[in-house]
């Protein structure tokens, strides 16, 4: 695949990508892809357009499978040429990566996913999102140790995963001691 097309399919996803969650943006998908190919550096044997499309679609899962969004967007990339094997694989990818990541692929993907949550960018995304969801600091900490004690399936994902883990460790670790510093309230 071309970087024409690569563009023309970034475009494509563009506007899907601006969650309505008001943490989400169009800046996470490059992000993804440009994980995905840190992880995948040196690997071979991979099939790099199937990588590229699953990690462009990865925050995409449920508005590609709904009725007639995925029919739209394998006509969109049919269009430009991606062979039907390739749109079976995504489309099969796309719902399994999450849980059960069958194909090299998909483990990658299912890492980049899980890299983008963890170290200080996954913190700030997890406050956003617990102040949101009016979620306490308690549960905001939970939430941080959760995804610091994400299962990674690549050895290079786990490596990039080291310094991300202490961070989130050392700050959920933090937050917790501070708050219940004074959880008690005054003792005058």
């Amino acid at each position: 695949m071309d970087e024409g097309n690569r563009r023309r399919i970034e475009e494509y996803v563009r506007p899907l990508a601006v969650g309505l969650d008001g943490v989400t943006n169009y800046g996470d998908v490059p992000r993804v892809v440009a994980a995905c190919e840190k992880i995948a550096a040196g690997r071979e044997g991979l099939d790099s357009d199937l990588l590229f499309l699953l990690a462009v679609f990865s925050g995409q899962e449920r508005w590609v499978t709904r009725m007639g969004h995925r029919s739209r967007t394998e006509i969109f990339l049919s269009s430009l040429g991606v062979p039907r094997k390739t749109l079976q694989a995504l489309f099969r990818g796309l719902a399994r990566f999450q849980e059960q990541p069958a194909t090299p692929e998909e483990e990658i993907v299912h890492d980049a996913v899980r890299l983008e949550a963890m170290g200080a960018y996954g913190i700030a995304r997890l406050l956003a999102e617990g102040h949101r969801e009016r979620s306490d600091f308690l549960e905001i900490a939970g939430a941080i140790e959760q995804a610091a004690a994400a299962i990674l399936r690549t050895k290079q994902a786990e490596l990039l995963a080291q310094e991300r883990r202490r961070t989130m460790g050392e700050f959920a670790r933090r937050l917790r001691e501070e708050y219940e510093e004074f959880a008690g309230g005054p003792q005058i």
